[in-house]
């Protein structure tokens, strides 16, 4: 086995296993922060549950003694007589505190108008509670009322009675209880409590019962714990007050309660504390054990599997080389064995095709240990026989003279073969021991040869005499054959160009004459009124001066003509940098009266400044062919609609028309000499084919053509584009 390979299945397999460890741990990470979210949301719900009951309970007791308690009768005689002195409930309320869950309760009497006629807390009396909304609107509407109030005093539970006397509205008698007992009861669940009262009611609190604050907020319970208090302060109340579930700070849980009264309003907090290792995390234990447990036993599989999969990997790796290497060594037209020298390890197949009474290598060695054992002694140092080579087995022998060729002879079909020997040294995969590797390979044939040339020998320079003057004879006429096609060609081609040359010259002669047709006309019309108005007496210097500069005018446009014609004939070749715009433009110029006279209409959008170093003059004349094709291609075909586009690229030049492509059967011949799809009056198919061999063989350039959809004014046209690419 390679070690490289072993070291990436090493690494791979630690990889699989860290990944597995990564993935693992960061699950339960996750799931364990969620089962902790989930675990303390659910404690914040039970408690604001239990806080909700806590005080939905105390409310019912407190109206059930406000209930009990109006019905004395010197509650409503002290309203009618407005004689306190007499009028005491502070036994009353020490007897309840001693015998009942009320610790601390107070009763008060207020009359109609909202004043306090009586506090069993203490000696305030006949001031008004009027800022008190609920007092405000019993007084408007008197109803038994139960609800939670923050009054000068402290946030308390509120049970109003209203009192009559024969259907008249005396005043309201009131029992106060306090939230201490709630705080209570909290603490027999491990949850300490603060419980505030908003900052709203900082100022109305003038005579605070348990005088203690953080910041504005109200401490109401007696009990509340210091260490709570200063862990509220070091948090800071208002992110407590705003935080929507719970926070963890410290290894305490804390989360809040809203306190409202009996319309709604938000007068009061609980905050609840409890400490971490007091909350049940069983389950969450539980699941951690059992989660652990799982991934070790998961772990441990899979550690197992892909020891397993490596394993098989491996091992089949190793069979898969051995048969890959067995079916190299049978695909061999050579015998190849692999030995030490001594023992024979394996063959290939040729082994047995020539040992052929033997059907296995196996089955070889039983009657053979080594196949020097088969080697015949025919007297040559050359040839290798099984002996010692001073104490050397013969392919260690032959392994320490790779310079000398070596033999070996052995006997088939009572015959003597002849076989060359090399040898080399090899480890093959899965293997730690290297094999020598011994090509046996058969030069019988090649031993025959070369006696049968040792009898040619004295003959060989006669026959190499008779062999040169053969080939002397079959040089000299091949080359004379050869200069012969290549002056075929070479004229071939100047006659084409010639012939090119001329039709391009009739071309142009017809382009001309389209040219002048126009200025010749007006020249004949304009002299032919200067005789008719001499004639006639009529002509005046004016219309003289006139008829005469339009002649003139006429006469200038021909010779410019001539000029524009004889400047694209002008047979200088040699090469020059010039722009391609101009080439393009000088061409449209020489046909612009064939376009008009044949309704064909150019489109160019034509990229300023391109340069080309080239002959110039080969150069637009190869252009104009593939012009004047595209013209007669839209002549042919008659649409009404006709048009020619030039495009200039970066690197190419683009020419397509509209007249419906080519018809692919003859789009490969369409660069060939003489071949046309006109009529043989209407040409003799050379353009295109000049077109190219300028372009290809005289400039470093290349023409191509295809057929093209494309839309121009949003409409579709279908036709033959010929690109012309300056990078070959």
């Amino acid at each position: 086995m390679k070690k490289k390979a072993l070291i990436i299945y090493i690494l791979l397999f630690f990889a699989i296993i860290f990944t597995f460890i990564f993935i693992s741990f960061n699950y339960l990470k996750n799931h364990e922060k969620k089962l902790l979210d989930n675990k303390y949301k659910t404690l914040s719900t039970q408690i604001n549950k239990n806080i909700n009951f806590l005080i939905e309970d105390k409310k019912t007791a407190t109206l059930t003694l406000a209930i009990a308690t109006s019905k004395f009768e010197n509650i409503k005689n002290t309203f009618i007589t407005r004689d306190i002195h007499n009028f005491n409930l502070s036994e009353f309320s020490k007897e309840l505190s001693s015998n009942t869950s009320f610790k601390n309760i107070w009763f008060m009497l207020i009359d109609k108008d909202g004043t306090a006629l009586y506090r069993s807390w203490n000696e305030h009396k006949n001031d008004t509670l009027l800022f008190r909304k609920g007092i405000k609107n019993i007084l408007k509407n008197p109803k038994i009322t139960n609800t939670i109030a923050v009054g000068r005093y402290d946030m308390t539970f509120h049970s109003i009675i209203p009192i009559y006397d024969n259907k008249k509205f005396l005043g309201i008698f009131e029992v106060i209880t306090h939230f201490n007992s709630i705080a209570k009861d909290l603490t027999k669940s491990n949850t300490n409590s603060v419980i505030l009262a908003d900052k709203k009611y900082f100022n109305t609190l003038k005579y605070p019962f348990s005088n203690n604050f953080i910041n504005q907020y109200y401490i109401t319970n007696l009990d509340a714990k210091d260490n709570l208090i200063n862990l509220i302060k070091k948090i800071g109340i208002e992110k407590i007050l705003k935080t929507n579930g719970y926070l963890i700070v410290d290894n305490k849980f804390i989360s809040t309660y809203k306190i409202e009264d009996s319309e709604k309003d938000n007068i009061g907090y609980i905050i609840s504390s409890k400490g971490l290792k007091d909350i049940d995390m069983s389950d969450i234990s539980k699941f951690k054990t059992n989660f652990i447990t799982n991934a070790i036993s998961l772990f441990i599989l899979l550690t197992f599997v892909l020891s397993l999969i490596f394993y098989y990997i491996f091992s089949r790796k190793v069979l898969i080389e051995k048969k890959k290497a067995q079916q190299i060594l049978d695909s061999q037209q050579n015998i190849i064995i692999l030995t030490d020298g001594e023992v024979l390890n394996n063959a290939n197949k040729q082994f047995l095709n020539f040992f052929n009474q033997y059907h296995s290598v196996e089955e070889f060695k039983k009657e053979h240990k080594c196949i020097c054992e088969m080697f015949v002694d025919i007297n040559d140092e050359n040839y290798i026989t099984d002996k010692d080579y001073n104490g050397k087995n013969w392919a260690q022998f032959i392994l320490e003279n790779p310079k000398i060729n070596l033999k070996a002879a052995m006997i088939k079909d009572e015959q003597i073969r002849h076989f060359l020997l090399n040898v080399s040294l090899n480890l093959f995969s899965g293997e730690e021991i290297p094999y020598i590797v011994v090509t046996l390979t058969d030069i019988t044939l090649d031993i025959k040869q070369k006696s049968e040339l040792k009898l040619l020998n004295d003959n060989l320079e006669l026959l190499v005499e008779e062999k040169t003057k053969e080939l002397k004879n079959l040089n000299e006429s091949l080359e004379i054959r050869i200069e012969k096609e290549i002056l075929k060609n070479k004229k071939k081609d100047e006659i084409l160009f010639e012939h090119n040359k001329m039709l391009a010259m009739g071309e142009m002669i017809n382009n001309i004459a389209h040219q002048w047709r126009q200025p010749l006309s007006a020249i004949s019309s304009s002299a032919s009124s200067i005789l008719l108005k001499k004639e006639m007496n009529s002509l005046d210097d004016e219309s003289l001066d006139f008829l005469c500069s339009h002649i003139v005018e006429s006469s200038i446009f021909l010779s410019k003509t001539i000029e524009d014609f004889r400047i694209f004939y002008n047979e200088d070749e040699k090469e020059e940098e010039f722009l391609l715009e101009d080439i393009i433009n000088q061409n449209i110029k020489i046909i612009t009266n064939k376009l008009e006279d044949e309704h064909i209409k150019i489109v160019s959008n034509i990229v300023e400044k391109i340069k080309i170093f080239a002959t110039k003059k080969q150069f637009q004349r190869a252009v104009l062919n593939i012009i004047n094709n595209a013209i007669e291609a839209l002549i042919e075909n008659k649409k009404d609609q006709r048009y020619i586009f030039i495009t200039t690229f970066e690197n190419s030049l683009s020419i397509k028309d509209n007249a419906n492509g080519i018809n692919k059967d003859i789009m490969e011949h369409i660069f060939e000499p003489y071949f046309t799809t006109k009529h043989k009056s209407q040409g003799r198919g050379i353009g295109l084919y000049m077109a190219k061999i300028i372009l290809e063989k005289n400039m470093p350039f290349k023409l191509d053509v295809e057929n093209k959809a494309f839309t121009y004014k949003e409409k579709e046209y279908f036709g033959a584009n010929f690109i012309i690419n300056f990078n070959k």
